[in-house]
């Protein structure tokens, strides 16, 4: 069952069945501020901390579905049968589907909400400028009716007390610590206990003419045993301009419109940061519908630009529409706003996770340089002088705090600097192993050699009289913690976990870290020769080898590879485990860090894809676990098919991809790919249910009622990871040091695709062809037409050029030899 289509050309999706199953959400805004908007407007507004300076209410899991949110009436004030009033968005007034036809569409960082109505076509764009705190809501409404109407227009959100707590706990306070009043056409909300806290709403209706009510007071507004969908004002037609100190607030505007037949009227209202002064030189600037027009489009502009700096055209449509538009969309809104703003982390924690954030950042250099650069700092700050990474910490603990000026009772808590950083019992041992890789691949990607011997403090370094070292410095310390915190049987232990949470091992030793530890170090190698140090190399790479022979020696089980022992020395993820048999992390990574053997990777492979694959994705773990047995961990404990039990966890699927893509296996690594694809569970939302545009963090599994439903999407690691591996190693355009690798691993039946890539200022366009159809393997290349010398590695490898040319790369795949 289809709800709505790709409009590849337009960047959209299109929502043209709104009923559906869950809230299909998006994300609006590219700096300071953001909102989360689901398909009926409902969601949340905030500005810089979605916990601590929320702007408008959000009331999570709740009935109704995802309320309140950013609302337009409209009342038919004397058409037949009038009075009559409907919503924009659909919800909350929700007019019966075979009376009213409505369209979402959900663009790249806007929403437009379109019904069509009594004769009477509108449209509300909600967006945020480029370079301007404020939410644009752009209305049009058009008579189709054939004679004149009077309408009402009522735009309406309810305002938060910006804390979460604040918002959901402690009334006693709450309801008496904001104000609000209306003067000249402004609502000023202000939460007097924050300095400089005030928020605005304001709107402009092309004539210069004053709205017609307003209300400040959201009870005033719905009224009595009343919700979003009946609120009092818009079934009477007019606002009571309510407004006072204490209470729950809200911005309420109406404007009375009459439209001649067939005229189309453009109204703006404007939801913003700051006080009522800002309020008005915003509405000032925004008078000018051409200046809206004008916003739209640079928001436009700033994604063209990030996704032009790969487009490919590929036999696999779904392939091609996620990668041109919606897994770099998806991957960019994680690395700008980090994981704790949606419909599932609402707030109530914030900061940056820190395997998350290096993560993030590992997967889009090439589109967002100074940002993914920005987070490593972060990271990078948020290491101890041991080599371990804080898991969750906030980047302004790190920062000189400005002082308040006065006390407040509801301040942003600040933990003493002497219990910021956590001990080992804490540690999760994956977390900083990923910041090796993220920066390795940022220098690859701009060029930025200088940034290695740039300085930075530890996280210990603020209390503990630890002298900052360079980035360099920092990378060669989390290699060297992992080579210290090896257990018993010489592969690494996972501490309090490793990337499974769930998977704690009783603090025994961890299959994945080893093979990870393997990987940074490799990439940390290739870093110090390419820089010329030669002695680091060397180290480094004899401690690699080490490691890759502890793996091999005590992680092969003689069918796959072991997940990891037990603190009593019990081995997870062996054919004699009757639960938990087969593992994706620990064969995943056993040839993705290139630890493995070929012939050990590929029956390791064929063992994922023997019990792990579904047609919705590959299981994280099969058998599910149904016996609790915490000397394995809480995932024991989990219920079968959900999340880390057995799920379709598809963060690390695109592992699996990749994986295949080093063994040649294009055919494989393409089943993957197609079976986890968001694109291709279009058609099955009777059973996905979730953004057929967003990979969702996990799918249940078979082992659940409720197989191949997606959970919780957008924020999730699966969409950079998804873009990585299906760019790099199925596509296999990566950039090196000094030159861009293009190394495909397709499906034999493949003819070829094509790919332009700006990679340090140059474009090359890349044409891949596979006339013996083949899945690896490059017969031949040219440069500009130039034929270049076969690469060592197997590869076509195109020396870096001038930024600003535009360089013609062909590649013959074939059998070499």
């Amino acid at each position: 069952m289809r709800y709505g289509y790709f409009d590849n050309e337009r960047r959209e999706y299109v929502i043209n069945r709104v009923d559906v199953p869950v809230s299909w959400t998006n994300y609006i805004g590219i700096r300071d501020m953001c909102g989360v908007f689901n398909h009926t407007a409902g969601g949340y507004l905030f500005y810089k901390s979605p916990e601590y300076h929320r702007i408008s209410r959000f009331r999570p899991n709740g009935v109704p579905l995802d309320r309140p949110g950013h609302y337009v009436y409209i009342r038919d004030d004397d058409g037949p049968g009038a009075p009559d009033y409907w919503t924009l968005s659909w919800q909350p007034v929700g007019k019966p589907l075979d009376k009213a036809a409505y369209t979402c569409r959900h663009g790249l960082s806007y929403s437009v909400y379109h019904a069509d109505y009594r004769g009477i076509e509108g449209s509300q764009t909600l967006f945020i400028p480029p370079e301007d705190p404020v939410e644009l809501w752009d209305v049009r409404l058009k008579n189709n009716s054939g004679k004149k109407r009077q309408l009402s227009v009522f735009a309406y959100l309810e305002f938060s007390f910006h804390h979460i707590e604040m918002d959901n706990k402690n009334f006693q306070m709450s309801l008496y610590s904001a104000g609000t009043s209306y003067t000249e056409g402004i609502i000023e909300f202000d939460p007097f206990y924050e300095e400089g806290g005030c928020q605005f709403f304001t709107a402009v209706n092309g004539r210069d003419k004053a709205p017609d009510g307003f209300d400040c007071l959201r009870d005033q507004f719905i009224g009595p045993y009343r919700s979003e969908t009946n609120p009092l004002a818009v079934e009477q037609g007019r606002c009571t301009g309510s407004a006072e100190l204490g209470g729950n607030h809200c911005g309420a505007l109406h404007l009375r419109l009459s439209l001649e037949a067939g005229e189309e009227r453009r109204v703006l209202f404007i939801l913003g940061e700051g006080n009522r002064e800002q309020g008005a030189a915003f509405r000032e600037k925004y008078r000018d519908p051409r200046v809206v027009d004008d916003a739209f489009r640079a928001l436009g502009d700033f994604w063209t630009k990030k996704l032009e700096k790969l487009q490919v055209s590929t036999p696999n449509e779904g392939m091609n529409t996620m990668l041109n538009t919606w897994t770099l969309y998806q991957s960019e809104i994680n690395v700008m706003f980090s994981r704790f703003a949606s419909f599932i982390e609402v707030g109530g924690r914030t900061g940056l996770g820190y395997r998350d954030t290096a993560q993030d950042a590992m997967c889009v250099p090439h589109s967002n340089p100074e940002k993914c650069k920005s987070r490593i700092i972060e990271l990078l700050r948020g290491l101890t002088s041991r080599g371990y990474g804080l898991h969750l910490f906030q980047p302004e603990w790190f920062e000189e705090q400005k002082k308040p000026a006065f006390t407040s009772p509801t301040v942003v808590p600040t933990p003493d600097k002497s219990q910021i950083v956590h001990g080992l019992k804490d540690v999760c041992a994956d977390d900083a192993l990923w910041l090796v890789p993220a920066l390795t691949e940022y220098i690859k990607e701009t060029g930025d050699y200088g940034f290695v011997d740039e300085v930075y403090t530890y996280a210990d370094g603020l209390e503990g009289g630890v002298s900052p070292g360079t980035v360099y410095e920092h990378l060669a310390r989390i290699l060297d913690f992992s080579a210290e915190q090896v257990g018993q049987n010489g592969i690494c232990r996972g501490l309090r976990a490793d990337w499974n949470d769930c998977l704690n091992l009783g603090g025994g030793e961890s299959a994945m870290v080893s093979f990870l530890h393997h990987w940074a170090l490799t990439h940390f190698v290739a870093l110090a020769r390419r820089l010329g140090r030669g002695a680091d190399a060397e180290k480094y790479a004899a401690l690699a080898e080490k490691v890759r022979a502890a793996c091999e020696g005590v992680l092969w089980n003689g069918a796959w590879y072991t997940r990891g022992i037990t603190a009593s020395g019990r081995k997870i993820g062996t054919p004699e485990n009757a639960e938990g048999k087969v593992f994706m992390e620990s064969n995943t990574w056993a040839v993705l860090s290139g630890a493995a053997s070929p012939e050990r990777g590929l029956r390791a492979m064929d063992a994922v894809d023997q019990y792990l694959y579904t047609p919705f994705g590959l299981k994280l773990c099969a058998p599910a676990y149904t016996k609790p047995d915490d000397e394995i961990g809480f995932v024991t404990r989990v219920y079968p098919g959900v999340k880390e039990n057995a799920a379709i966890f598809s963060h690390p699927n695109p592992w699996a991809w990749a994986a295949e893509a080093v063994l040649g296996r294009g055919d494989r690594a393409m089943k993957f790919y197609d079976a986890l694809c968001p694109y291709f569970q279009n058609d099955k939302i009777e059973t996905r249910e979730a953004e057929p545009y967003s990979y969702c963090q996990f799918i249940m599994g078979p082992d659940h009622s409720a197989f191949g439903r997606a959970r919780h999407p957008f924020m999730t690691g699966s969409a950079g990871w998804s873009y990585f591996a299906a760019t790099r190693y199925i596509l296999g355009i990566r950039p090196g040091y000094d030159a861009l690798e293009i190394d495909p691993c397709i499906p034999p039946e493949w003819k070829g695709f094509t790919a332009r890539r700006v990679w340090r200022g140059a474009v090359y366009e890349i044409e891949v062809t596979n006339p013996q159809g083949v899945s690896k393997g490059v017969r031949e290349y040219r440069l500009n037409g130039t034929p270049q010398e076969r690469a060592a590695s197997g590869g076509a490898l195109i020396p870096s050029q001038a930024a600003g040319s535009v360089n013609r790369v062909a590649v013959v795949m074939g059998r070499v030899g």
